[in-house]
């Protein structure tokens, strides 16, 4: 076990109740003076309390676990006796540390301090502060009772799973190989058998070109496993020696496994048992003379099947969950592992074994059926596995009864905003990395976040951290469609003399993204609207426009309010001269339920759509709030001005929206801006640039 407490922590503690659980359980007050109950139930009690996250503990679960083989009425009157006790030996600290109430009690936060909890809390960041040691946690309270014999190991199991997971963290992330060998060896004193920290000494003494040391180390990881029965090493670790066995000459090794792949050390450290962030460069220890490994990095998901209480339920969620596995496959990106075959009902179970497969992330869910049966409802969860199964985003998806099949709704709807979420969740976790620090997805995805923020300041940084992210993986589908969104949304932005250039650069961006994410559809609509701009290729633009939409409707026959099928009716619209009706679609997709950040970023573009339409209710409603949150977006002001003209009722608005676009575009003209609607009809173009010189804009 580990021990957090310090000189330090205990001279920084300002709390009036400090504990230790760890090892020989302690309870002190800010003096020093020990205010420990005598019992052993009062202090299972206490325990209890103190490992609660600080919620409260229903009397309920209190007597279930401290007089589990005594009747409910005995059990609760034993509890109040407890309480008391508890109370009275805590009193010396003259203020109540325990918040009492009817039906709960909880450990108050503010005035308690807990070594496991500190433990519990721990990051790779904060690890050095957490020191090893032998002591179990509340060895003392062993046989009080058999229910509360189970707490303490699911506690004990818990505590161990957040530190493995936290040193192993760790060892993937830390870049200098003294570091990494440091915290390897502490990972080993605490769990001897841990393959990623095997792979981390082998793999540093790799990068230091001490390849007597790695074989070493290779040799003494093999006689170690070989002492235990029943414990195999997984192919990474395998594959590793294998290499090493293969570069010195030597076939022992390669005896020892004979299903080991021959790939290179570099290669292997990338397997699931000891998978790197994919959001981080890969840290020195994954490198070897031969150089880094090649293999894409890829954010990993397990999908489980949802929770059902009604067993003939159980076949649509398999056949939801399985198309959802289907879709985020094409969708590129994400690395999708095979389900664990048993059943992992608990979220801390689950994102435990999850993550020890390699998960980044589970997808789960629960199935009901509606009280008249005539429809069935499910509820769809992202888990974070790395931070004990925390929710990071739900949505939830309806069918009828009948079954997922017949349904009106597409499946696709809420996993694109799950794709997207996903990317935002990650975006938003390496959030204080240095860009030199991430890997070429973490830099598309941080481009990303800055191009949510619709700042045209912000453009320069977005294009220096996607050539960067380019340079180190020219053949990742999601940086090369976040490249070709980005080239857009510039091109709405920049009326200079580079806004051609900006246009063709989109348009290879596109392309690649294209190649590299066949399957999908969007980034063929993507494509049809780079068309769009020119009209010497509104032809292609239809066709290509066309092709997607056939292809939406092959593929996916729940199709009619997807976000691909309506992007792609927004695109034909226009181009066949319909811009009402275009914006018909774009209010239908706006009030999608499934918020994706995707489409938060076309939002300005969905205002163009709506203004073409003459929906100007709609666009200044969206340009105010818009605006409020977004500044800095020169084409939503444009938009936005152009609509407050049109309807006249708002003068004194339109000057300052006037005013502000000026101030951020000082050498805009109505030309500039009409060079941007160039699939409009002459009439709808004369009535945008009327509107423009209306608004005091300089025509040339």
């Amino acid at each position: 076990m580990t021990d957090s407490s310090s000189s330090h922590v205990r001279e920084t503690d300002p709390t009036l109740l400090r504990l230790k659980l760890i090892g020989q359980m302690e309870a002190k007050t800010l003096t020093g003076e020990s205010v420990l109950p005598v019992g052993g139930k009062t202090r299972a009690l206490l325990a209890v309390l103190a490992l609660s996250d600080r919620k409260p503990v229903l009397r309920s679960r209190l007597a279930e676990l401290l007089w589990s083989q005594r009747p409910e009425e005995m059990a609760r009157a034993s509890l109040r006796q407890e309480i008391h006790r508890l109370l009275d030996a805590l009193s010396p600290l003259g203020v109540d540390v325990i918040d009492v109430q009817r039906h709960s009690l909880t450990l108050k936060p503010a005035l308690t301090s807990v070594d496991a909890e500190r433990l519990l809390t721990a990051s790779s960041r904060t690890i050095d502060g957490i020191t090893v040691l032998e002591e179990p946690l509340l060895g003392e309270l062993a046989g009080v009772d058999p229910a509360l014999d189970d707490w303490l190991f699911q506690q004990r199991e818990r505590l161990c799973v957040h530190l493995r997971n936290v040193y192993e963290n760790a060892v993937l992330e830390l870049t200098d190989p003294d570091q990494v060998d440091e915290v390897a060896e502490r990972l080993l004193k605490f769990d001897n058998l841990n393959e990623t920290a095997w792979r981390a000494k082998i793999q540093t003494a790799l990068h230091r070109g001490d390849h007597t040391r790695a074989a070493g180390l290779a040799e003494q990881l093999t006689q170690l496993f070989n002492t235990f029965d029943g414990h195999s090493m997984a192919p990474a670790t395998q594959s590793l020696i294998a290499g090493i066995s293969m570069e010195q000459g030597g076939t022992e090794a390669h005896r020892d496994f004979p299903g080991a792949s021959t790939s290179s050390a570099g290669d292997a450290s990338l397997g699931f048992a000891g998978r790197p962030d994919p959001m981080l460069a890969l840290p020195l220890h994954y490198t070897t003379m031969e150089g880094s490994a090649a293999e894409p990095r890829r954010i990993a998901l397990v999908f489980l099947p949802p929770l059902c209480a009604d067993e003939t339920l159980m076949d649509h969620g398999q056949a939801v969950r399985d198309h959802l596995e289907l879709i985020f496959v094409h969708m590129g990106t994400f690395d999708i592992l095979a389900a664990p075959v048993v059943p992992l009902p608990d979220p801390v179970q689950a994102s435990a074994v999850c993550r020890g497969m390699g998960a980044d992330y589970i997808i789960s869910g629960m199935l009901r059926r509606s009280p008249d049966h005539a429809n069935n409802r499910l509820i769809l969860r992202v888990l974070d596995a790395r931070r004990h199964g925390v929710i990071v985003w739900g949505t939830h998806y309806d069918f009828p009864g009948a079954g997922p099949e017949t349904a009106e709704s597409s499946l696709l709807t809420p996993a694109q905003a799950m794709q997207w979420n996903l990317f935002v969740a990650e975006a938003r976790r390496i959030t204080g990395r240095p860009d030199a620090e991430l890997s070429a997805l973490g830099m598309g995805l941080r481009a990303f976040m800055l191009l949510l923020r619709h700042d045209v300041s912000f453009f320069e940084r977005v294009g220096g951290l996607l050539e960067g992210a380019f340079n180190l993986d020219a053949d990742d589908g999601a940086i090369a469609l976040i490249d070709a969104l980005y080239c857009y949304i510039w091109y709405l932005n920049d009326w200079s003399e580079d806004a051609d250039a900006i246009l063709e650069r989109g348009l290879k961006k596109v392309r690649d993204a294209i190649s590299l994410l066949p399957d999908l559809h969007a980034v063929e609509v993507l494509l049809a609207t780079y068309l769009m701009h020119d009209p010497a290729r509104h032809t292609t633009a239809l066709s290509v426009a066309r092709a997607a939409e056939a292809g939406i409707l092959k593929n996916d026959r729940n199709h009619r309010d997807s976000p691909d099928y309506l992007l792609v009716r927004i695109v034909l619209d226009l181009l066949e001269g319909n811009p009402r009706s275009a914006a018909k679609t774009v209010r239908v997709l706006t009030e999608n339920t499934c918020r994706s950040q995707f489409l938060e970023l076309l939002r300005p573009v969905f205002m163009m759509v709506l203004l073409i339409g003459d929906d100007y209710q709609e666009v200044i409603a969206m340009g105010r709030l818009f605006c409020g949150i977004f500044p800095a977006c020169p084409s939503v002001l444009v938009y936005y001005l152009v609509a407050l003209v049109e309807l006249g009722d708002f003068p004194e608005e339109a000057a300052r929206v006037r005013r502000h676009l000026m101030r951020l575009a000082p050498d805009l003209t109505v030309a500039k801006i009409m060079s941007r609607f160039s699939f409009v009809s002459q009439s709808r173009r004369e009535t945008l640039a009327d509107a423009l010189q209306k608004a005091g804009l300089p025509v040339s």
